[in-house]
């Protein structure tokens, strides 16, 4: 199965979007004016777009749990390919861990008036949006940094 989509998955993927949008739009065309017919309210309570919405739910969640099985797999069939990436994956989580346990929880400033304006956020999102900053700050401090050691060496070599 690996092997079958690692050479026509692309070309499947494409196929399998591509049928579901001539379904979907087929759909509404032919009941789009029948849509347009009724008022805002009933317009809103239609179900004319719900074919192309669950499909599309249904390709990201199949998507998601087919990258997620697909990375375990790999992981276990070529180990020692991947133990530096996993080491890499094991120091992003660090760094968030390290960023959400220093956050403080508390909006000040222009954030407190921001999260009073969209009606509150509670302390924990506040900590979890505020160790995401902080660690693409910190991830892209590091690339940079990354990049410029590696320009100088290569210029020295």
């Amino acid at each position: 199965m690996y092997k079958f989509l690692a050479s026509n998955g692309q070309r499947l993927a494409f196929g399998i979007g591509t049928l579901i949008i001539v379904i979907f739009l087929l759909i509404v065309n032919f009941k789009i004016e029948e849509f347009s017919g009724l008022s805002k309210e009933e317009q809103i309570k239609s179900n004319i777009f719900n074919f192309g919405l669950n499909a599309s739910i249904f390709l990201i969640v199949a998507t998601t749990l087919a990258m997620i099985g697909f990375g375990i797999y790999q992981i276990f069939s070529n180990f020692k390919k991947s133990y530096k990436g996993l080491i890499g994956f094991g120091a992003l989580a660090l760094i968030f861990v390290v960023a959400y346990m220093m956050a403080s929880g508390e909006a000040t400033g222009e954030i407190a008036k921001a999260v009073d304006k969209v009606g509150g956020i509670s302390p924990n999102e506040l900590k979890f949006i505020s160790a995401g900053v902080t660690a693409s700050i910190i991830i892209s401090i590091a690339a940079f940094g990354t990049f410029i050691l590696a320009e100088v060496r290569n210029f020295f070599k």
